[in-house]
C-alpha cells in the first residue's frame, strides 16, 4: 500500500475518531479492547491510555515485558510532542533516521519514533492524551489501538482501517 494512501487514511482517522467526553472508564474500555484483541492473537502486548498529566490505564498480556511498557510511554510522549499518531510521524519521516533532530534540544531517549500511539482527541478541544500499544509490528500496534477507539466510539472495529498490505 502506498505511503500516501496510509497518510491520508491516518489523517482521516485522527480527524474523525474524536470523543465528546473522555474519562477513566473510557480509558479502561480502550485498554480492555486492546488486551482482548492481543489475547485473541496470542501475542504479548502492553497497552497504556494516558492524559498528558497522568496514566489512566496500563495493562499487558502474557508475553509482554517491561521493555514494552517503555515503548508505550515513549510513543505517547511523541504524540504529545507532535499532536498526531506516532505511525503517521514515522511515515511522514520516510527513510530518515529514527531519532529526533538534535536541534530540537530534547532528550531523544525519552521519545520513540515508532508506530502504535494514537491521540485521544476531544471534539472542539484537540488532543488531550494518547493510547498506545507495543508488542506487534508498528502498523499493527497502530491498528489495534485505532480499532479499540472505534469500538469505544460505537463504530465497527474496521472503521477507517488501514488497507492490508
Amino acid at each position: 500500500m502506498p505511503v500516501e494512501a496510509d497518510l491520508e487514511t491516518i489523517a482521516e482517522q485522527e480527524a474523525r475518531l474524536a470523543f465528546e467526553r473522555f474519562d477513566e472508564d473510557t480509558a479502561f474500555a480502550i485498554g480492555g479492547y486492546v488486551r482482548d484483541a492481543a489475547k485473541a492473537l496470542g501475542k504479548g502486548v502492553a497497552v497504556g491510555v494516558y492524559l498528558w498529566d497522568r496514566t489512566l490505564f496500563y495493562g499487558a498480556t502474557a508475553g509482554a515485558s517491561a521493555g514494552n511498557r517503555g515503548w508505550v510511554e515513549r510513543k505517547v510522549k511523541l504524540v504529545q510532542l507532535q499532536l498526531k499518531s506516532s505511525y503517521r510521524i514515522v511515515l511522514e519521516r520516510g527513510d530518515k533516521p529514527r531519532l529526533l533532530d538534535e536541534n530540537w534540544a530534547i532528550p531523544a531517549s525519552e521519545y520513540a519514533l515508532a508506530g502504535g500511539a494514537f491521540p485521544i482527541t476531544i471534539k472542539g478541544v484537540g488532543p488531550i492524551g494518547a493510547a498506545a500499544a507495543s508488542g506487534l509490528n508498528e502498523r499493527d500496534d497502530h491498528e489495534i489501538v485505532r480499532a479499540a477507539i472505534c469500538r469505544v466510539l460505537g463504530r465497527d472495529a474496521s472503521y477507517l482501517a488501514l488497507a492490508r498490505p
